[in-house]
This record gives C-alpha cells, structure tokens and sequence, in this order.
C-alpha cells in the first residue's frame, strides 16, 4: 500500500481505497491515478540507479571523506595532548619552585632531602642551592652535637655565634642560663646572684635569684648591728673579769639555751662560773682583751626578727702570787645574741696557754 494524491482535491489517499475520503471520487481502477502511480515509481527507480552509478563511477570521494575525518581526529588529539602537557609542565614547575623555596626557608634536614629527591630534575641553580644550605645544616648539627658533649659556656656561647638562627638557639640559651644558675648557687652569695640577675634578666630562675638576692640583703650586718653585738659580748667579759653581777646579767637572756656546754642555763649559773674563776686565793685579778676578730652572721628568723652568730677569741691574763700555776690562756667563743642584745649561748674552748 502507498500514498499518492487524488487526482480531484490533491489530498492524500491510499492507492487502495476505493474512493477518496476527502471529496468522494473513485480511487480504486482509476486509470489517471494508475497512469500516476507508474509514472512515480519509475521516476524513483531512476533516482535510486542514478545514486548507484554514482557511487560506483567515483570510489574517491568516499575515501577521501573518510580521511579528511581521520586527520580532523588526530589533529584534535594532538591538540589535546598539547594543551595536557602545556598545564602539567606549569603545575609541575610552580610545585617545584614551591618546594624548593620552602626548602630554602627552612632548617629541617628532612625537607630539603626530600626535595632532592623529588625533584631530580630540577634546575641545577635550585638544587645546588638546596646541596649547599643542606650541607651547612648537616654541620650546624655536627657542631651542636660537640657544643652539648662539651656542656660549658663558651661552647654554647660559640655555637650561637657560628649559627645565630639555629633551631637549637632556644636550648643554648636554656643550657647558658643553667650553668649560670649552678655556679650562682654553687658560690651562694649576694653578688653571684646579682651577676645571674644581669646576665638573665628573664631567665630560668630569675625569681628564685630575686628571691635570694633580698634573703641576703636582709642578712647584710649593719654598722649599728655590729656594735651592738660586740658590744654586749665585750661588756660580758669586763663584767666576768670585774666580777660585776649587775653588769654581768645584764648581758644574758633570763634563760639560755647554752652556756659552757651547759644546756638551759640561767643567769645563776654564769654567776656561779664567774665566782669559781676567782675563786683561788693567789689570783689578784683577771682580765680578758678581746682579740677583734668577730666573725659575726645575721640569722633572719622571719617576721623581721634576728639572731647573730658570732665567732671570736679572746685572751685571759690571770696575775697571781704563784707564777707556777697557769697565768695566760687563749679563748675561741662561740656565741650566739639575740635582736634584743642579749647573749642567748656561749661556749668557750680553751686554746694555746702561756
């Protein structure tokens, strides 16, 4: 079955049907539509064989198409390829510059070793560049290894020197300051704190040297302080040679901790040792001379309260009929006052004897 047109409205219509359903005219046997029908089919053959002949008569044009399609794809493939590489090449170079200015920048032996590596084919300025800052690593880690063996001032001191941007200027300086701080402690006096304080005014142990360097200051013996210790103690002995009660108790404390290796002494008991030196009848008189060689040290016992120990000799000359018998003696005493001014302790040790 095929469509043509009737031959009376030109609508189309089966060639089969028996009469046109647009406006009723026979379909079916009718010879100008036959006529028609013949004329189209052959008209179709003609096209259909001229096509053929065509395509039989010129192979190249087929051919020639098919190429023109193989070159258009490897042209767009190659443009493809190109334009791939182009943005691989500059990712892969700005990488490699990162990466090598990072490695220039940094102090990590590890970063710049891994940067060779990675880029073996770098340009030979960056890695010669890398090698060389490598290298002077290698040795700054050389040289920080001798100056921990060493462990001395000088070598830290050296080394911070030789490589002020270390990674290890931190931990020199720490190792500095704690060998400052051992001698300072080592000698324990107002002036090896204070040379501590100068060198390390934000060290390690600033507090503590603050802290010790004011102990001391508190401890630092006054001009007043010191007279009146030697005072009381050079008025005990005038006192005990004069056989002063008055003026002998008055030196002591109402109750001493030591007195003559006597635990809990009183006042009675130095009395009774005055009396007792006085006591055999060919001594005249007895005198004591202090011999000024006071080695006194301030005791801080909080709440701004004091005590003094104190260190001296002093020489007994006794004048009696029998010279046979002792006449001079040599003291070292061993006494402790009060902030008050008085003698808490005092214990003598008899020395060289003429």
């Amino acid at each position: 079955m095929a469509l043509i047109k009737c031959p009376e409205c030109g609508q189309q219509v089966s060639d089969k049907a028996a009469v046109c359903p647009h406006c009723g005219v026979a379909i079916a046997g009718n010879p100008e539509i036959k006529a028609a029908n013949n004329s189209l089919e052959v008209a179709n053959k003609k096209v259909a064989t001229g096509n053929s002949m065509t395509a039989a008569n010129n192979p190249k044009a087929g051919k020639n198409n098919r190429a023109m399609i193989y070159v258009v794809a490897a042209v767009i493939a190659v443009a493809i390829v190109a334009v791939g590489f182009y943005y691989y090449n500059n990712v892969n170079n700005d990488n490699e510059l990162d990466a090598y200015e990072n490695a220039m920048a940094c102090n990590e032996a590890a970063i710049m070793q891994n940067y060779l590596d990675m880029y073996a084919d770098a340009p030979k300025a960056h890695r010669d560049s890398v090698m060389a800052h490598l290298a002077i690593l290698q040795k700054g880690e050389s040289d920080w290894t001798d100056a921990v063996v060493n462990n001395s001032r000088s070598a830290f001191e050296n080394y911070l020197r030789t490589y002020p941007t270390s990674i290890h200027r931190t931990e020199a300086l720490l190792k500095i300051d704690s060998i400052d701080w051992s001698i300072a402690t080592k000698a324990d006096n107002a002036d090896a704190y204070q040379k501590y304080a100068l060198a390390h005014p934000e060290g390690e142990h600033i507090d503590e040297a603050k802290m010790k360097m004011d102990q001391m200051e508190k401890l630092v013996l006054t001009d007043e302080e010191k007279q009146k210790v030697t005072g009381v103690l050079t008025s005990f002995f005038m006192a005990l040679a004069s056989q002063d009660e008055d003026e002998l108790t008055m030196a002591v404390d109402v109750a001493l901790n030591s007195f003559l290796h006597k635990v809990g002494a009183t006042k009675m008991d130095v009395i009774s040792y005055m009396h007792r030196i006085h006591k055999p009848e060919d001594i005249n008189s007895i005198t004591f001379r202090m011999n000024n060689d006071w080695k006194i040290e301030k005791i801080d016992l909080g709440e701004g309260v004091c005590s003094y120990a104190v260190d001296f000799s002093v020489d007994e000359k006794i004048d009696r009929t029998d010279t046979s018998k002792e006449t001079f003696c040599s003291y070292k005493v061993s006494a402790k006052v009060s902030d008050a001014g008085k003698i808490t302790e005092l214990n003598m040790k008899k020395g060289v004897v003429e």
